[in-house]
């Protein structure tokens, strides 16, 4: 793939491997996305230079990431294998959607902190996924439930806690099957954790 000297910089600088980038010169815009998708490759260089600096390297929704790095962080972030997982707080009656690599640190990690400014967090449920961020995301915009926001304490730092939903587990258990195809039985695991069966006030 004949990428330019910039190019190579700006991907070396920002480690990315060349074989992550799909190579959608001549393609439509419709197919290199599929292409690109199909191959599990999240950055894509594009025959038509962007708009701004004439940039060809890009996410694959289109966006140039030489112009705008911080969109690299962003799609690693989504397209990054891990776990994906639901806290319920009986304190807050709260559920929480996340995801973390690392599911028993980040278990410790919600109570050490009070995240929320709760302090006995218990995750319910996780799966391992290989969009976590992603899938986070599609869970948290589909569950039926105000979301809302607390302060907790990160590193001595005040943080804002906004992955918080007033709702039940089972509305979040139903939402987070559909997206994981992770759940054998969803009846058993309601019945186990009906304590967190919050209803909206």
């Amino acid at each position: 793939m004949p990428f330019t000297d910039e190019e190579l910089y700006f991907l070396a600088h920002h480690l990315i491997a060349k074989d992550e980038v799909h190579d959608g010169r001549w393609q439509t815009k419709s197919r290199r996305e599929w292409e690109a998708k199909e191959a599990g490759k999240a950055f894509i260089l594009t025959s038509a230079p962007c708009r701004a600096q004439g940039h060809r390297l890009r996410t694959r929704a289109g966006h140039c990431i030489q112009c705008d790095p911080k969109k690299i962080a962003y799609i690693r972030r989504e397209t990054q294998a891990g776990y994906v997982y639901i806290a319920g707080s009986l304190e807050g009656r709260v559920i929480k959607i996340g995801t973390t690599e690392d599911i028993d640190r980040r278990a410790n990690r919600l109570i050490v902190e009070s995240y929320g400014g709760f302090s006995d967090w218990r995750v319910l449920l996780c799966a391992w996924v290989s969009n976590a961020g992603r899938t986070e995301r599609e869970i948290l915009s589909r569950i039926p439930g105000e979301r809302t926001a607390g302060v907790y304490f990160k590193d001595g730092q005040a943080q804002t806690a906004v992955e918080m939903i007033r709702c039940s587990f089972s509305s979040a258990l139903d939402v987070f099957a559909a997206e994981t195809l992770a759940i054998a039985d969803l009846k058993a695991i309601k019945k186990q954790f009906e304590e967190y069966e919050f209803t909206q006030r």
